[in-house]
């Protein structure tokens, strides 16, 4: 089976170079398939949870037969998934799949992934409106408007909007974009992760009045919150159209 034939012949090849892998990195395997949670099949029985995406999202092509490089953990997850990354001739599956709005991005702790190269993916297949990103139901949500972000309540979820206020306490950093915490739209950080977020840029002091654009899943605390834990999970972008 070409495998390559599957991918669209148009994606740029920057989509793949900067996170190809040599194949003495991974093992050889070969898919089987894949289930209706989003996992990926093999033909040795494992199941495999691509890194870096959102498989409530995710639409996975008919890899069946397809033989790939699998980097991922040396050990299966508590839902007894092993987590990974799966190259075909060297290009990255989940970058190919968010290039053609296949898959949403979804940082995880622990992961290992290039998020700038998927995050550049996913951005230009939204901007074309290529694959879900046609669909409303996926569109990123205004981060000034509550009711937008309330919708997606329990769910994964993109927002983006301007910060009004970072505020920084001893268990948690506040990132605000309305007056009233009460009621608008909040994002949670860890007080612990968040030399993390300032040693990539994301201080109180860069977010605070920057257009950004946020992910990840939607609590109703007081008003629409997001934890977030990673500081991939946060771009500071051009205030446009989301």
């Amino acid at each position: 089976m070409a495998v390559v034939a599957i991918f669209s012949s148009n994606v740029h090849k920057a989509f793949a170079d900067p996170c190809a892998v040599p194949a003495e990195a991974g093992e050889n395997v070969t898919i089987a398939g894949k289930d209706e949670q989003g996992h990926l099949l093999l033909a040795d029985g494992r199941r495999i949870r691509l890194t870096g995406v959102d498989l409530s999202s995710l639409r996975l092509p008919d890899l069946a037969g397809a033989t790939a490089t699998l980097v991922g953990s040396a050990t299966p997850d508590r839902h007894g998934a092993w987590r990974g990354a799966l190259y075909f001739e060297g290009r990255d599956l989940a970058a190919d799949l968010a290039a053609r709005g296949l898959a949403r991005i979804r940082p995880s702790v622990g992961e290992d992934v290039c998020y700038t190269e998927l995050m550049t993916a996913e951005d230009n297949a939204r901007r074309a409106r290529l694959g879900l990103w046609a669909e409303p139901g996926y569109a990123v949500a205004d981060a000034a408007t509550p009711e937008a972000v309330a919708r997606h309540a329990d769910g994964f979820a993109i927002v983006a909007g301007r910060v009004l206020h970072v505020g920084v306490t001893k268990t948690t950093v506040w990132i605000d974009f309305g007056k009233i915490w009460r009621e608008d739209v909040t994002l949670a950080i860890p007080a612990k992760q968040w030399p993390r977020f300032e040693a990539t840029g994301h201080t109180a002091a860069a977010l605070e009045g920057s257009y950004v654009r946020a992910r990840g899943v939607v609590t109703m605390r007081d008003g629409p919150r997001i934890e977030i834990t990673e500081p991939a999970a946060i771009e500071q972008v051009a205030p446009v159209s989301p």
